[in-house]
């Protein structure tokens, strides 16, 4: 069985190389439209990307091989290694719907989760469309193109910028009831999810994202990301949809938010 302690830091560069591997790939993909589009079971979309940009994160991952061994989650292919101590966590596009419409928010998210605690030690994310890569490891900050970054100082709710989900999200989860709560409550609320919003946060653009109806694959990234950068990253388990709400951004503001959207 793969060792427990591992090198966090190399982990991190082998996330980082996995998340940038599809990068040119796919950014001439969104640029020229040459992708098909369909819907899964779920009613999510998914483009023929999606399947291509998974399988070269797959092949880097197994080229690099660490830590040896390690199962891999992904989004389109399923797990694959099951019995590791670690488990690679895949999405390979993250914002479909802004990739097939050509709006540059989408991104390739990896990320390195001990399987026995659920826990995220390493991980990285790629934004081909601003040509932007964040990675972060367990007690070695959160980076940005080699920069360290961190989550906004503010404290005062009323006077944050705070990012919500789609609003269809909201009704997935069974939390549309407190969406005027938000609205009241932000001055400044802007309607944009997946990664780009998360990343955001991470570097102090914004306050604080509400996200709710996430796969796991959705935010086993950007945890680890706003962890390091110095954020509180909270996790409410729904039982519908994809499962899980988050809550993530400057401590104070998603303090304020926890008790605001009963987390």
């Amino acid at each position: 069985m793969t060792a427990i302690t591992i090198d966090l830091a190399q982990a991190a560069a082998v996330a980082r190389r996995a998340a940038e591997a599809p990068s040119s790939h796919l950014l001439e993909i969104a640029r020229s439209g040459s992708f098909r589009t369909s819907l899964k079971s779920d009613g999510s979309p998914q483009t023929s990307a999606d399947t291509m940009a998974e399988r070269l994160v797959r092949q880097t991952l197994l080229a690099n091989d660490y830590p040896a061994g390690a199962a891999v989650l992904g989004e389109e292919e399923g797990e694959t290694g099951e019995g590791s101590v670690w488990r690679w966590v895949v999405d390979p596009i993250d914002g479909t719907m802004a990739f097939a419409r050509d709006i540059p928010v989408w991104g390739t998210l990896v990320a390195l989760q001990r399987v026995e605690t659920g826990c995220v030690v390493a991980g990285a994310i790629r934004l081909p469309g601003t040509d932007e890569t964040f990675w972060a490891w367990q007690g070695g900050g959160a980076w940005r193109n080699g920069e360290r970054i961190h989550v906004s100082a503010t404290t005062e709710l009323s006077r944050s910028t705070v990012a919500a989900g789609l609003l269809g999200q909201f009704r997935t989860s069974g939390v549309e009831h407190l969406v005027g709560s938000l609205v009241d409550a932000v001055d400044d609320l802007r309607i944009f999810g997946d990664v780009f919003a998360h990343v955001a946060a991470a570097r102090g653009a914004i306050d604080a994202v509400v996200d709710p109806d996430l796969s796991l694959w959705d935010f086993a990234a950007s945890r680890i990301l706003i962890e390091e950068a110095g954020g509180t990253f909270l996790v409410r388990h729904t039982g519908r949809g994809r499962g899980h709400d988050v809550l993530l951004g400057a401590p104070a503001v998603v303090d304020r938010l926890a008790l605001l959207l009963e987390f």
